[in-house]
């Protein structure tokens, strides 16, 4: 978390040479000890100050500000203003909105995923499949090279045999062929969409990189979906295209993978949220599994 009141240096004198003397600072980060986010209000309006917690997502943040968030058109998500290698920090404009939550009428919440389905494929298409296939390819090798290591992990919240069942599902990732590629968001569900009432605007791109798009559905599908399937279809209908068969498949082996990253990252870090999804996808696939 941040001093809410003001920044440290020498990142306040880099921000102030770039935006001029700030007016007021205020702590945006997320409950979470690596995040460092200031709302920061100079004579240019109001602006993000972004610090990232490792050079790996401050460099996939800058490249998706430079190469692929300028595609979602003005005012769908922040522009970047600055940035600074040497501080992992990057200066943000402010878009509209808060994160959408569930206290939303289903009928803005609808309309809200139906936007968010369209800014994705945007975003997706930003780069042309063929130049992501390479990269597309590792992410399938690295969910696959983690998975024993994330099961070791979450040995006391796996048995055996929901072991046994993520290994499967994730073992079927290669016999699936090339997935459709391109650019992908990396963090996609409702905490990364703000919402006005009206519009939907995309944030937070640090986990952003090349590589096969339906591994961007996860987090909605183990979250969201299995409780509200009306806004599956709805973003899918922004999205403007249904999966493939083999994405389908590739979508609940992502989610296996996900779940024991889950469960070998949640209880370590005192995350109950992140904990009860890995446990709630486990218990479906394992569900699922037995029709």
């Amino acid at each position: 978390m941040t001093d809410s009141t003001r920044l440290p240096e020498p990142l306040a004198s880099w921000v102030e040479t770039v935006l001029g003397p700030l007016k007021a600072v205020q702590d945006a980060s997320h409950p979470r000890e690596n995040s460092q986010v200031w709302r920061v209000t100079g004579r240019t309006g109001d602006h993000y100050v972004k610090v990232a917690p490792k050079p790996v997502l401050y460099t996939r943040e800058t490249r998706a500000y430079r190469e692929a968030v300028p595609h979602l058109g003005h005012g769908n998500a922040p522009a970047l203003k600055d940035n600074s290698a040497d501080l992992l920090a990057l200066i943000l404009t402010a878009v509209d909105g808060e994160p959408l939550k569930g206290e939303e009428s289903l009928a803005r919440r609808r309309a809200a995923h139906r936007q968010a389905g369209q800014l994705l494929r945007r975003f997706h298409e930003a780069l042309p499949g063929h130049q992501a296939q390479d990269e597309a390819a590792h992410v399938v090798e690295s969910a696959q090279s983690g998975l024993d290591k994330h099961i070791a992990e979450a040995s006391d919240h796996l048995s055996t045999a929901e072991a046994d069942t993520l290994r499967r599902l994730v073992s079927t990732l290669p016999g699936l062929g090339p997935l459709p590629a391109g650019w992908r968001h990396g963090d996609f569900w409702e905490r990364n969409l703000l919402w006005n009432g009206r519009r939907c605007a995309l944030i937070d791109f640090e986990r952003s990189e090349p590589g096969p798009l339906v591994s961007d559905f996860v987090k909605l599908a183990t979250s969201l979906w299995p409780d509200h399937p009306e806004l599956r279809t709805t973003l899918f209908e922004g999205y403007g295209r249904s999966l493939s068969d083999a994405e389908e498949c590739a979508l609940v082996a992502f989610a296996a993978a996900d779940a024991a990253s889950a469960l070998a990252y949640g209880p370590r870090h005192g995350d109950a949220l992140v904990t009860a999804r890995g446990r709630a996808t486990v218990k479906r696939l394992m569900q699922e599994g037995r029709r």
